[in-house]
């Protein structure tokens, strides 16, 4: 089985996903998400799990008018949530197995 992942630069996820340099710049300082690699603007790059959340962060802070602190939490929790349900599912998946 082959895995295909998909890395942007900044200036591509600003493109397609009409996002200003500045909304991703304070995700990123938030600790919303982190670049893959880059240690300047210009070099960072996401992949698209990040860009997921980028794209959610910037979501509630534009129409919810919630802050940053807050949607870094926000954000955290539904990590957390979708962790603890791809884990739920696999435990499921095993006492099937076990059944």
């Amino acid at each position: 089985m082959t895995n295909i992942t998909l890395h942007m630069h900044l200036d591509e996820l600003c493109l397609s996903a009409d996002i200003s340099q500045e909304a991703i710049i304070e995700v990123v300082e938030y600790g919303i998400v982190k670049p893959l690699e880059g240690d300047t603007l210009s070099e960072w790059v996401f992949d698209l799990e990040s860009t997921h959340w980028i794209k959610k962060a910037i979501k509630l802070n534009q129409q919810l008018q919630i802050d940053w602190v807050a949607i870094a939490m926000v954000i955290e929790l539904m990590k957390q949530k979708q962790q603890l349900e791809k884990q739920n599912k696999q435990l499921e998946a095993r006492l099937n197995r076990l059944l």
